[in-house]
Parts: C-alpha cells; sequence; structure tokens
C-alpha cells in the first residue's frame, strides 16, 4: 500500500509542476554549501507540502466511498436490512410494480426508460427516500401525494411529457435538486416558491412563457437554468434571490432593456442570454 501511495504522490507532484512550469513558473534553485552546490528542488518541497496538507483536510479519501447494495426487482429489495438502490432502468416497466410503494430503507430508486403514463397515488408513501431518478420514464403527470416525500433531496423528472405540475410539489421541504428539462410545461405552480431548500432548478427546453413571482422566493436557490422556452421577460423581484449565482436564459425572446434590468437586479450573478 506504501508503494502505491508513493507512486500516487509522485505522479500528482509531475503534473502540478508541469502546470507550473507550462505557466512559466521556474521554481528550482540551487543552494550552496561551502565551495560545494548542492540541489534543491523548491517545487517537489512545495507540493509534498500541499499534498500533506490536502491529505490531512480529507480531500484524497483514504478509502473508497461505500455503495450502496443494488437491486434489480421489489422482491429482492423488499428483503434488504440496509439502505440500498432499487434500480428497475431495465425492467422494461409500463406501470409502478406491485408492493413498490411500500417498501422501507431505500436511499435511490430510478425508474428511468420506462413508459408510465400517469404516476398513480402512493408517491408519497416513500417518506424516508432522498433519492428519486424519473427522468424519460414516460411520465405525463405527478400525484397530489408526492408532498408527503418529506426527505426528497434530488429530483429527476427530465425528458418527460408533464405539461403541469401540482400545486403540492411546494411541499417538498428538503428537495436541493429539482430536473424538469424537456418536458411540455407551459405554467408553474405558484407554491414553487415554497421550495426553500433548493439549490439547482433545471427548466430548459419547455414552453414557459412566464414565470410566478413567487419563484423569488427561491432563497438558497443557486442556479436556475431557462434555456430554450418563450420567456419575454424575468420577475420583476429578482433581487431577492440574494444567492443565485447562474441564471441561463439562452434562446428566450428577452428585449435589452429587461435584460439589462436582469443585469442590474442580479449584480452577483452570472447571467447568460
Amino acid at each position: 500500500m506504501g508503494c502505491i501511495v508513493r507512486f500516487a504522490i509522485g505522479g500528482i507532484q509531475a503534473y502540478i509542476q508541469g502546470l507550473l512550469i507550462g505557466m512559466g513558473s521556474d521554481l528550482t534553485f540551487r543552494v550552496k554549501w561551502g565551495s560545494s552546490q548542492k540541489g534543491c528542488n523548491m517545487p517537489r518541497l512545495i507540493l509534498s507540502a500541499m499534498l500533506l496538507c490536502l491529505f490531512c483536510t480529507g480531500c484524497f479519501p483514504t478509502r473508497a466511498p461505500e455503495r450502496l447494495p443494488l437491486f434489480g426487482n421489489v422482491s429482492d429489495a423488499a428483503e434488504a436490512t440496509e439502505p440500498y438502490h432499487l434500480d428497475l432502468s431495465k425492467a422494461g416497466l409500463k406501470a409502478i410494480p406491485d408492493g413498490l410503494f411500500a417498501l422501507r430503507g431505500m436511499a435511490k430508486l430510478t425508474l428511468r426508460g420506462s413508459t408510465l403514463g400517469a404516476i398513480p397515488g402512493g408517491l408519497g408513501s416513500l417518506s424516508t427516500l432522498p433519492w428519486l431518478d424519473l427522468g424519460s420514464a414516460g411520465v405525463t403527470s405527478l400525484p397530489r401525494d408526492i408532498g408527503g416525500m418529506q426527505a426528497l433531496e434530488t429530483l429527476y423528472l427530465s425528458d418527460n411529457q408533464l405539461k403541469a405540475l401540482p400545486a403540492e410539489l411546494g411541499g417538498l421541504k428538503t428537495l436541493k435538486y429539482l430536473n424538469l428539462d424537456r418536458n411540455q410545461l407551459t405554467a408553474l405552480p405558484r407554491e414553487i416558491g415554497q421550495l426553500q431548500s433548493l439549490k439547482w432548478l433545471r427548466l430548459n427546453r419547455n414552453r414557459l412563457a412566464t414565470l410566478p413571482n413567487e419563484i423569488t422566493g427561491l432563497q438558497n436557490l443557486e442556479r436556475l437554468y431557462l434555456r430554450q422556452n418563450k420567456l419575454t421577460a424575468m420577475p420583476g423581484d429578482l433581487d431577492k434571490l440574494t444567492n443565485l449565482r447562474w441564471l441561463i436564459l439562452e434562446g428566450n425572446s428577452i428585449p435589452e432593456e429587461e435584460r439589462q434590468r436582469i443585469r442590474e437586479a442580479l449584480p452577483d450573478c452570472e447571467v447568460v442570454f
């Protein structure tokens, strides 16, 4: 193991030193001792100290992260005694399988690649699930009880046929990442402003002509993607989005006057038109 670590450190040192040299930084000096000279490779000493600090602060893990047990069907997952990932992306599902909403202990649920249509009620019973992937699953509507998923942090709904979202979506108080790219949304519910933990919101390639003013209530939002919609203006209280750092508006017909207003309202945000 020691040989492997020394080999890895040597490789990283060589890489970083190459970057330094490539930037024109020549930090190699020679130090005189009496009448003789001894080589003193300053980059190597500096890099060794940097790497030691990185290891001590945990930037390089000393062991690989633990992987969740992976199951490919509901019956096997029902026997699990520890958190697990249920991946049904290869099952060719056309409906929610029996027993799915009764499972407990799931850390991840993947239904990507299915043709599910309208998701039935019962989804909210997965109240301890933190990660759900319903992308490319043929979803046409979501149940109102989705608000019961009180532990959900990550939700993928991209590449579906959603035309509307239930107001109860605003009940996902722990949600941090929401991906709704490439759907058919023409409006957002006002309750979306209640997602107080949300940091990333992706709405690229929908049919949105306006956004509800309540979206400016997303105080923790850092990234908002609205590429290729039908927007001509943004809500008036944009300056309330004090944590927003990326706003992508490419492919919308926003006039120059409105663009200037947006830039002035968000001085600390990278806005792309």
